[in-house]
């Protein structure tokens, strides 16, 4: 994919460190992604598909209401951080690292209590009782001590995108290790939530105590000082990161509620076989996301700078290449998907093969646009892609359920690929639109940080 990509674009600085971040982020989610089936492998066999709907529920419960109340400053930072670092303003740069620092931990406090709080009420009624019930609180010890948003930011300000490519890896190890000696003692969901607990908390951490280290290699170090200062240096931040959270929020609360609601509309061997489907396409899904984490520092570096069309260019020639690339992995997979479940995942699962195929499309389209949420955000339109969020979520939504009563658990798949269709629609329009405004006006166009 790497050699394919350096063909089309064009040669230049930004192009050579794109790929070289994306050889990097691409090796790291392929590792990722067979690592993360493979463990999704070792836990459907040990638990089986009543068992793996239960683990579903109890890991898309806690992720959910941590999404729903941490919000992730990472990429306001980039946006800020980068005109700061631009302009070797190195107090304002540590300012906003201290103030990441404070949103990060704030939120797991705030998401820990919230799923403290809602477990014992809702564990009945998604579907899980006895000790299954019990294990739901679980979920809030993974997500306490999250505070990976400001390490990524910083290592991808600091174009460490290798060492960052090599702690997910490890981590995705990690749990994969964990699970195969949890199968070979016998292990019940109790020893897999358990798994999936400490798994998050090396996610949450690793990535950050090495961005720190990164700090103090050049000389700096978070500052927390008064943070309303902070915010008036950085005039727009909450909003930035409200918006571009709650783009991410609404879409992922179609990929995590998803789980929780079908826990109350089918019985959970379904839900295990809707869990298959889902992390078959995050598996396809990470391997769209170095694209997006490359791209989206470089594009507001140009953002900053006024280049529109490099980067309409650069953007165009990424997503032809990509769709190519998808193109070439998504027909065979629809083809010969039953023997790839059976080897996969045992004879238990083959069920799955029509609701994995209609995620599979639902995923596809979504990657089609990968790059277009990042483009958008460095353009400023971070309030524009959440309305486009809001508005597939809400459709999501309004189908879910009729469409889970008409059609059972394909339904949910069905919901997905409509909405996701909508989302490609529309952020696509919004990027061709723009460009061709700052591109055909570029004299009007102010290079600033939008407040």
């Amino acid at each position: 994919m790497i050699q394919r990509l350096r063909r089309l674009l064009p040669s230049d600085q930004i192009a050579l460190r794109l790929l070289r971040n994306l050889k990097w982020i691409f090796s790291s989610q392929v590792a990722m992604a067979v690592l993360g089936m493979i463990s999704l492998a070792v836990s459907a066999r040990a638990l089986g598909a009543a068992g793996l709907g239960a683990l579903a529920l109890i890991e898309a419960f806690a992720r959910i209401n941590a999404r729903l109340v941490h919000f992730e400053p990472w990429q306001a930072v980039i946006q800020y951080g980068s005109v700061a670092l631009e302009e070797q303003d190195t107090t304002r740069f540590e300012k906003l690292v201290g103030l990441s620092v404070v949103i990060d931990v704030i939120g797991g406090l705030a998401a820990a209590a919230l799923i403290l709080l809602l477990a014992p009420l809702v564990a009945e009624t998604i579907g899980l009782d006895g000790s299954a019930a019990q294990l739901l609180s679980l979920g809030a010890l993974a997500v306490v001590l999250s505070l990976r948003a400001t390490g990524v930011a910083l290592l991808r300000l600091y174009d460490r995108f290798d060492q960052l490519a090599k702690i997910d890896t490890a981590t995705a190890l990690l749990r994969l290790v964990l699970s195969v000696i949890a199968w070979l003692i016998g292990g019940t969901l109790a020893h897999f939530v358990i798994i999936f607990v400490l798994f998050s908390l090396a996610e949450g951490l690793i990535a950050f105590f090495f961005g720190l280290r990164e700090m103090k290699q050049r000389g700096q170090q978070p500052k927390y000082g008064n943070l309303v200062s902070t915010l008036n240096q950085n005039r727009g931040f909450l909003r930035f990161m409200w918006n571009s959270n709650l783009a991410v929020i609404l879409r992922q609360t179609t990929q995590r509620l998803d789980v929780v609601i079908l826990g109350a509309l089918v019985a959970p061997v379904f839900v295990g076989h809707y869990h298959i489907a889902r992390k078959c396409g995050d598996a396809a899904i990470r391997l769209g996301r170095p694209i997006k984490q490359a791209v989206f520092p470089e594009f507001s570096r140009l953002a900053a700078s006024g280049d529109f069309a490099r980067i309409r260019k650069t953007a165009l020639w990424i997503s032809v290449g990509f769709c190519a690339i998808l193109a070439a992995g998504i027909i065979p997979t629809l083809i010969y998907i039953v023997p790839i479940l059976n080897a996969a995942f045992g004879e238990a699962f083959i069920a799955a093969a029509p609701v994995v195929s209609i995620q599979a499309i639902a995923v596809a389209l979504f990657l089609a646009g990968v790059i277009l949420g990042p483009v958008l955000l460095s353009l400023g339109l971070d309030r524009e892609l959440m309305l486009v969020g809001a508005a597939t979520a809400a459709l999501f939504f309004v189908l879910i359920y009729p469409f889970v009563i008409a059609f059972g658990v394909k339904g949910a798949a069905l919901s997905h690929l409509i909405s996701n269709a909508l989302w490609l629609g529309a952020c696509g329009w919004l990027v061709i639109k723009t460009l061709d405004t700052k591109t055909s006006h570029p004299a009007s166009v102010k290079s600033e940080v939008p407040l």
